[in-house]
């Protein structure tokens, strides 16, 4: 009966270093999928803060699954090392040529749209004028409104019975209680 092996010979050290080193390379890609975004809508530092924690939890899931798949779930150190090489030597090679190509791009999307973007913003601006037009009108009428109905009775319902002394013929007063005295 054979016994497990209970530790890493140096040869399958060297091989998980070298995998190591070559996941780095997506966790690069990952990271310009974040800088990607940031040239594309500009970020405030608490949506970069938020972006970098989710970047590194990502990381550490990342690191978990490669752990517990190639090397039989035990960590080293070296593993976070090699993903750090692998991702600065994707870094600075590809990924600065990826991200100057996607700068280039954003730009000229930008200057495409930026006519239209402009016309949309107007025709916005005078259709919310519209709105704040007739909700300034509703709200002026409401404060109007206060008159009771009798004063506008002889527009309603008898239009061409002419007043007499603030009398008028034919209309009950809305509103007035009579209270008989007991």
């Amino acid at each position: 009966m054979e016994d497990l092996e209970s530790f890493f010979t140096s040869g399958q050290q060297m091989n998980l270093f070298i995998m190591s080193c070559l996941f780095g390379v997506p966790i690069g890609i990952v990271f310009d999928i974040f800088r990607t975004l940031r040239i594309i809508i500009p970020h405030g530092k608490i949506a970069v803060l938020i972006e970098d924690i989710l970047f590194f939890l990502l990381y550490g899931i990342f690191i978990m699954c490669f752990t517990v798949t190639a090397a039989r779930s035990e960590f080293r150190f070296y593993y976070c090392l090699g993903n750090l090489l692998g991702f600065i030597l994707y870094f600075t090679t590809a990924g600065s040529i990826v991200t100057k190509f996607l700068r280039k791009i954003i730009e000229k999307i930008r200057e495409l749209l930026r006519p239209i973007v402009k016309k949309f913003v107007l025709i916005c601006g005078k259709i919310l004028k519209k709105f704040v037009r007739s909700l300034q009108n509703i709200k002026f009428k409401k404060k109007n409104n206060k008159t009771p109905l009798i004063d506008d009775a002889d527009l309603l319902y008898n239009s061409n019975i002419k007043k007499t002394k603030n009398k008028r013929k034919n209309v009950k007063k809305i509103g007035v209680i009579k209270i008989k005295k007991t």
